[in-house]
């Protein structure tokens, strides 16, 4: 009776390693999903290798999150758009096919006189200069991106935003260029803002290169 048992727990024992064995782990699921989306997110990125993207520390995120080259990307915390005029002057080289310009954020919080009129006689002078450097070109004006309710809070100025996006559809059609709002994207998940509410994390750019990629 004693060796019947102990006969019994060793098969219990081996149907129990077998079992192991031949179960899925998690570990493979999740290596494969992540390699899918960086695949995903490898492809969006590629459709843009010849584009050009303007624009503050919120365009900036695209060479900080590694999801395009620093040389596809001219933006840098404060940017606005009497900076970026000469920030520019290397975008005749790069002859690209397509231009995106996201400005505005920074360019509200100016201190002194009207910033708005300053934004819109600045943007139009970029957009010239662009049009002037890389004549073959497509030119975007991006919306400015919402920001969450603390940090209007925090910075009341923010409540213009909707105003000035609404000048950026005004001078897009002035100039003869495209406009696409980008605030859709962001207002679809909101869980992607950065802690200050402001900026995004880095899921946030494939979507973004997404959005703009319908308006090919």
């Amino acid at each position: 009776m004693k060796k019947l048992f102990m006969c019994f727990l060793v098969s219990i024992f081996i149907l129990g390693i077998a079992a192991c064995d031949n179960a899925p782990t998690n570990t493979s699921t999740t290596n494969t999903n992540t390699t899918t989306n960086t695949d995903t997110n490898g492809d969006v990125a590629a459709q843009f290798k010849n584009s050009v993207f303007i624009g503050d520390s919120i365009t900036e995120g695209f060479v900080v999150n590694e999801i395009l080259p620093k040389e596809n990307v001219i933006a840098g915390a404060g940017t606005t758009a009497v900076f970026a005029y000469d920030d520019i002057k290397d975008l005749a080289q790069k002859n690209p096919d397509h231009v995106f310009i996201m400005l505005g954020s920074d360019d509200m919080l100016w201190p002194k006189g009207d910033p708005k009129a300053l934004f819109e006689s600045s943007m139009t002078k970029l957009v010239q200069k662009v049009k002037e450097d890389a004549p073959n070109a497509k030119i975007y004006l991006e919306s400015i991106t919402p920001v969450t309710q603390d940090a209007l809070k925090a910075e009341p100025r923010y409540k213009n935003i909707d105003d000035y996006n609404m000048l950026l559809q005004q001078l897009a059609e002035k100039l003869s260029v495209h406009y696409v709002d980008i605030g859709i994207v962001a207002k679809q998940h909101p869980d992607l803002y950065a802690e200050d509410g402001i900026h995004f994390k880095k899921e946030f750019y494939p979507l973004w290169l997404k959005e703009l990629a319908k308006s090919f």
